[in-house]
């Protein structure tokens, strides 16, 4: 009862329900009805159309290759946890009235900052995992043929649909300036670029 006290009592009712959307998240990833990196396309569109090659890297926060919704887990669930302790041991500090949410705010605030230096050493280990399951997805992906869903592919924009294995996926493409390309169209991965995380594609050749 004591823990259920503190975890659905302010503040840390505030990550309790973070964790339990992260949760659900992973039960329907586990179903098959999401994707663990479902997210890495959008990042890459808001940082293309809003010309920040830095803002993907600043998303990151030192977590490399791990996809992002690992990095926003391993953060909230940290975050829970220091929460759920410094509740227990500091709450008498938290006072009474608009002090006590004032002060509730700012152990928010502090548990996140004590997380995210932790979550980046807890993802160390792991980025090789992501990073092999990476290099042997796009390679694989290389030759087949996708569909633009976008209005356009540019040098630095651009997203396609392909079928692999049994599933739909979304990817990113890159044309090159004088190759022109618009919403339907058929193209084929001709390169993937590690560092960018998208591939240059080719008209289809028939």
């Amino acid at each position: 009862m004591d823990f259920l006290n503190l975890a659905l009592t302010f503040p840390t009712i505030i990550f309790t329900a973070l964790l339990l959307v992260v949760i659900l998240f992973w039960i329907i990833t586990l179903l098959g009805f999401a994707d663990i990196d479902m997210f890495e396309s959008d990042l890459d569109i808001e940082a293309d159309s809003s010309n920040t090659s830095g803002t993907h890297s600043f998303l990151n926060l030192g977590f490399g290759g791990i996809p992002i919704t690992v990095s926003i887990t391993l953060v909230i669930m940290l975050s829970w946890l220091i929460s759920i302790y410094a509740h227990k041991f500091f709450a008498y500090l938290l006072g009474d009235g608009i002090l006590f949410y004032l002060l509730g705010l700012v152990m928010l605030v502090i548990s996140v900052v004590i997380a995210l230096p932790v979550a980046v050493i807890i993802s160390k280990p792991l980025q090789r995992f992501f990073s092999s399951v990476e290099t042997s997805r796009s390679s694989d992906l290389l030759g087949l043929e996708c569909v633009v869903v976008t209005g356009k592919v540019t040098p630095t924009f651009g997203q396609a649909r392909i079928n692999f294995q049994g599933t739909e996926q979304l990817i990113e493409i890159r044309a090159h300036d004088n190759q022109l390309f618009s919403s339907g169209d058929t193209v084929v991965l001709l390169e993937h670029l590690k560092d960018q995380h998208c591939y240059i594609i080719a008209a289809k050749p028939w």
